[in-house]
């Protein structure tokens, strides 16, 4: 299991004690509602992304990974951001090994994953840095990994880039089941917003959710969407 004195200073799981227990509560609403929005489709496979980075994304996957875990289902956390990995910094992980190196053949995916780091959760951390992300991403390699690992893991989270600044989210679009989206509370633009959700229906992504991370603590948590999309708030507090 991850020390958790391995994690970064600002960093907080929703395990944590002093986690708040209205954020605690916003991903267990943010489970069950990821859960419905799965299930007419049948989906396993959701990928978190953002407009640019800096807004959450990595955050939001972990925690969300997390929740899920917490109710016994087997869940694979993947990160895909193949430039500026995170989840195995925020972790405490090691990452000379995982997904870019078992994707193009030099591992196996026993060697890849990092199994049980919390009960039920395991991670595929990014790997070192290769110089074709989007090429491996989107290649066969890639496809039938996701399709062994969904007969495999109940669900799989894969923290992917920034899609306003890097395609890879959008060469995943056919082997993934949808999006949640990530902004950043005083940060992500409308413009930013009109341009994810431009590039996301230019693949036919679905679009699952809106998060909105950062918001200040006095500010409402939760508030449930309409239709298939749900919106959820995390504390900024919360996050440091």
């Amino acid at each position: 299991m991850a020390n958790k004195k391995q994690k970064t200073e600002k960093f907080k799981l929703v395990t944590d004690e002093n986690m708040s227990f209205a954020v605690k509560e916003a991903y267990n609403s943010l489970r069950t509602n990821l859960l419905y929005s799965l299930s007419p489709i049948n989906g396993k496979v959701v990928a978190i992304t953002s407009s640019n980075a800096g807004e959450g994304k990595s955050t939001v996957a972990i925690n969300l990974a997390l929740t899920m875990a917490l109710t016994s289902s087997k869940v694979l956390l993947i990160d895909a951001d193949l430039r500026r990995p995170s989840v195995h910094k925020k972790l405490g992980l090691d990452n000379s090994k995982g997904l870019s190196r078992f994707i193009v053949g030099f591992e196996t995916m026993s060697d890849s994953l990092k199994r049980e780091v919390f009960p039920c959760l395991d991670i595929m951390t990014a790997g070192p840095i290769p110089p074709n992300p989007s090429e491996l991403l989107g290649s066969d390699n890639m496809k039938v990994f996701l399709q062994k690992a969904s007969d495999y893991y109940d669900y799989i989270i894969i923290d992917s880039p920034p899609i306003n600044i890097v395609t890879d989210v959008a060469v995943m679009a056919d082997f993934i089941s949808g999006v949640i989206y990530v902004a950043r509370y005083g940060s992500t633009t409308t413009e930013d917003l009109k341009k994810s959700k431009l590039a996301l229906e230019k693949v036919n992504a679905k679009l699952l959710g809106l998060v909105t991370a950062g918001v200040e603590s006095k500010k409402s948590l939760y508030v449930k969407g309409k239709g298939s999309y749900y919106y959820y708030y995390t504390s900024k507090e919360d996050e440091e």
